[in-house]
């Protein structure tokens, strides 16, 4: 008979794993909307906000005004709208008109297929999110700057 070391036995260690549901609120688009940026905390989050924020509610209220994006058929047109609707929004919102320059409108004639595929790819990332129950998901604006090849999560919210 020879001495050999016991066969070693395997550890079983019996892992539980528990599911704890959150629940999570968010504000609406109206409110995240109805930031008042005079006022001391407008002020600070302006500070911190990107100007895409600024950008986006210049082009979504073109698209409301004209019922369309703007158009490369009428770019000439269009440049000068989205720049007057610029000083609007921006002077509504009570906010310097130096946060989007007047080169920005260069940037809005045109969808690029990879800033395209990079904000779908987000978007199908957060709803596996929300479908699973894992992570939590990105709260409330994604932006993607697609000359710097950059994205940003930005949480406005009233409060």
């Amino acid at each position: 008979m020879e001495d050999r070391p016991d066969a070693k036995k395997a550890k079983l260690d019996f892992v539980e794993t528990t599911m704890v549901k959150k629940r999570m609120t968010f504000c609406l688009l109206k409110e995240a909307f109805g930031i008042t940026w005079s006022t001391e905390k407008g002020q600070a989050a302006l500070k911190r906000t990107t100007p895409d924020y600024f950008l986006l509610r210049v082009l979504l209220k073109f698209r409301t005004e004209k019922g369309r994006d703007p158009a490369l058929q009428a770019c000439v047109e269009d440049a000068e709208t989205l720049l007057q609707t610029r000083r609007g929004v921006l002077a509504s919102l009570g906010v310097g008109a130096d946060l989007i320059p007047d080169n920005f409108t260069s940037c809005c004639f045109s969808e690029m297929a990879s800033v395209c595929a990079v904000v779908g790819g987000v978007l199908g990332q957060e709803i596996v999110k929300a479908l699973s129950q894992r992570d939590a998901p990105l709260n409330n604006f994604f932006f993607f700057d697609g000359l710097k090849g950059n994205g940003i999560v930005e949480c406005l919210a009233p409060s």
